[in-house]
């Protein structure tokens, strides 16, 4: 899926326009707290946008593919698999460089129900803020 039209709704779920949510972070301005960053995350997934998916994943993150091609395919193979139906942000929270957001995101694979709750932690470094990782969270 390409790009949000900026005046489109956001593929983040927060109804309002891409223009006034993720669109610009998706464009390299740096998101002004965790939940920005959670939300342009999951409008990158949903949108395949794989260099905002890994320009915000943190270098020390356990995620962060070893192989930079094998990690854009598998990226991509997750996105193109998957419709990205919805966010709900639970909770969030921020204390210096550290935060963290806790979410739902409702997803379908194959017709089948994927969806999965996560505490994410982010770090600021150099003034932007990256995902570093998280723990599985319950409906």
């Amino acid at each position: 899926m390409p790009l949000p039209a900026r005046n489109a709704p956001c593929p983040c779920h927060s109804g309002r326009k891409a223009k006034a949510c993720c669109e610009p972070i998706l464009a390299g301005a740096p998101a002004a707290t965790p939940e920005a960053l959670m939300r342009s995350r999951y409008a990158a997934y949903a949108c395949s946008h794989l260099a905002h998916l890994v320009r915000t994943t943190a270098p020390t993150s356990p995620h962060r593919g070893a192989d930079p091609e094998a990690w854009r395919a598998d990226l991509l193979a997750f996105c193109e698999s998957t419709s990205f139906d919805g966010l709900e942000i639970r909770a969030t929270s921020e204390e210096g460089d550290h935060g963290e957001v806790t979410f739902f995101a409702t997803l379908t694979r194959g017709g089948q129900d994927v969806s999965f709750g996560e505490r994410s932690r982010f770090v600021r470094q150099e003034g932007r803020w990256t995902y570093v990782d998280g723990e599985p969270v319950r409906r």
